[in-house]
């Protein structure tokens, strides 16, 4: 897979766990248009490489992030004026 779908895909996820509502995996996996398997890979990759804090709430039978919070993949740059 690309790089650049990968960071789109990261970017997706991110945001629909901070909706918190999507559903399990496999309305994940409707939602990005993926297998389970990748859904389930991409939330090890939140969590083993940006140290996101990806659970399943079970009361409201959903993946969310356990405290507010997203994924930041941008440029930036400093200004030193």
């Amino acid at each position: 897979m690309k790089s650049s779908k990968i960071i789109q895909r990261i970017g997706q996820t991110d945001r629909l766990l901070q909706n918190g509502n999507i559903g399990n995996a496999e309305a994940f996996a409707k939602q990005l248009d993926v297998s389970k398997r990748t859904v389930f890979n991409l939330f090890k990759m939140l969590k083993d490489d940006f140290e996101a804090p990806v659970i399943f709430d079970r009361s409201s039978k959903s993946y969310r992030y356990a405290r507010q919070g997203n994924i930041v993949m941008d440029f930036v740059t400093e200004d030193n004026n």
